[in-house]
C-alpha cells in the first residue's frame, strides 16, 4: 500500500477574539477534552475577556477542531491564520485559564479600537508611498529577525511594556499609524490604548503579520523571518535580515543558548549551532549545565498511541517508513533509543503500526 504525499501534512492555526465569557471554566474543560481527542497540541488561553489560542495537528484533525470550535454561537464568526508544517510545531498542550488572553496590565476600552486594515489595503499604500507610520507592536527580539519595510521598533522587551514604550510615538499623534503583530491579538489592546491616549488615526493589520503575507505570498513588505511561540522559533518568510552571532552568516534561526544558567535567544546558523554545541560563548560552551536534546536528526512521525501488550506503537508519519529501515524514538520523558523496524503495516490517513523495543509514549517524536 502507497502511502499518500507527506509534504506538510501538519497546520499551525492561531486564533482569539474579545468576547465577554460568562463560564470560562467549562470552555476550558470543553476545549481540552476536544484538543486530546483529536491529538492536538499547543496553548489556549480562556478568561472573562475572551479567548487567545494556538494549535498544531493533523490537517483534517485541524478542520474538525475548528468545525467545533465554531459550533459554540460565541465563537461562530473565529478567524484563523493558518500556516502549514511537516510535524506538530507543539510539543505539550496547554489550556489554561488567565486574568487576561493577551497580558497587558492597563485598561483599554476595546470598542474603541485601532480600525482594521486589509492587507490589500496596505499593500496599496505601499505601492502609492501613502504617508504612515507603520509600528510594530511586538518585543524587541521578535522585531530583530523580521519586520515590515520601514517599520519603527518600540523599546520594549514584552507587552506590558507598551504603554512606557509608545511614548516616542508622540510626535505622530495626528499622523495615519498602523500596528502590527503576529496575529492580531496585541494590536486589539495597543490599539485602543493609544486612541485612549489621543492618537486620532490609529488602523491595525486585519489578521496580523500571517494574514498578510497569506493574504499576499509575493509582497516585498515583509522583511526577514516571523517569530513565533512555538517549537519553531522562527518560521522563515522571506531572506534573513540578521546575521549568526558566530560567523556572521546571514541567519534568522533563533536558538536558546543551551547553557542552562545562560539560555539567552542567539541567532545562530546550523553550522554553528553544531560547532558550538548550541551556545552563545565559548564561556557558554564550556560551562557545565548543559540542555539536554535529542537531536539533530529530522522528525518524520509522531507517536499517535502504545499498545503495551503487543509492544506496538501507533504512529502518524510524514515520510514512509521502510521495512528494515533504522528509526529512533525519544520524547520528553523518553529517553531516546533506536532500533530497526522489522515489519511495517499500514492504516489509512498515514497511520503505521510498528513493533518497538522499548515503551513509547503518546507524541514522542520518531526521528530518522
Amino acid at each position: 500500500m502507497l502511502l499518500n504525499d507527506y509534504s506538510m501534512q501538519y497546520e499551525i492555526i492561531s486564533f482569539y477574539k474579545y468576547v465577554p465569557l460568562s463560564e470560562p471554566e467549562e470552555i476550558r474543560d470543553h476545549l481540552k477534552i476536544i484538543c486530546k481527542n483529536l491529538n492536538l497540541l499547543g496553548r489556549i488561553l480562556i478568561s472573562k475577556e475572551g479567548i487567545n489560542g494556538a494549535v498544531s495537528g493533523s490537517k483534517s484533525d485541524i478542520e474538525k477542531f475548528k468545525h467545533e470550535l465554531k459550533t459554540n454561537l460565541l465563537f461562530s464568526d473565529l478567524t484563523f491564520r493558518e500556516q502549514e508544517a511537516d510535524y506538530k510545531t507543539h510539543h505539550k498542550l496547554v489550556v489554561k485559564l488567565r486574568k487576561e488572553i493577551c497580558a497587558f496590565d492597563e485598561k483599554v476600552d476595546l470598542q474603541n479600537k485601532g480600525k482594521h486594515l486589509p492587507p490589500k489595503e496596505l499593500k496599496k499604500w505601499y505601492d502609492n508611498n501613502e504617508e504612515f507610520y507603520i509600528v510594530d507592536a511586538r518585543n524587541d527580539y521578535e522585531y530583530k529577525v523580521g519586520k515590515f519595510k520601514g517599520a519603527i521598533e518600540l523599546p520594549i522587551k514584552n507587552f506590558r511594556e507598551f504603554p512606557q514604550g509608545v511614548e516616542v510615538l508622540e510626535p505622530l499623534k495626528d499622523k495615519k499609524v498602523v500596528l502590527y503583530c503576529t496575529g492580531g491579538v496585541r494590536c486589539e489592546k495597543a490599539s485602543a490604548y493609544m486612541k485612549d491616549k489621543g492618537f486620532r488615526n490609529v488602523y491595525q493589520i486585519e489578521g496580523g503579520i500571517i494574514n498578510y503575507v497569506n493574504s499576499i505570498p509575493e509582497n516585498k513588505e515583509w522583511e526577514g523571518g516571523l517569530f513565533v511561540f512555538d517549537d519553531r522559533l522562527v518560521s522563515d518568510l522571506s531572506n534573513p535580515i540578521t546575521e549568526c552571532k558566530h560567523c556572521k552568516k546571514e541567519c534568522s534561526k533563533y536558538v536558546n543558548c543551551h547553557n542552562l544558567d545562560c539560555d539567552k535567544l542567539t541567532v545562530m546558523c546550523e553550522e554553528c549551532q553544531k560547532t558550538m554545541n548550541k551556545t552563545c560563548s565559548q564561556e557558554c560552551k564550556e560551562a557545565k549545565r548543559q540542555r539536554k536534546e535529542t537531536a539533530a536528526k529530522k522528525v518524520i512521525g509522531i507517536v499517535e498511541n502504545y499498545y503495551p501488550k503487543a509492544g506496538a506503537a501507533l504512529i502518524k508519519v510524514n515520510e514512509p517508513i521502510q521495512k528494515n529501515s533504522t528509526i529512533s524514538i525519544a520524547g520528553k520523558t523518553t529517553k531516546e533509543f533506536t532500533q530497526a523496524v522489522e515489519e511495517v503495516r499500514y492504516d489509512e490517513d498515514n497511520l503505521i503500526t510498528i513493533a518497538v523495543i522499548h515503551k513509547v509514549r503518546k507524541n514522542d517524536k520518531v526521528l530518522a
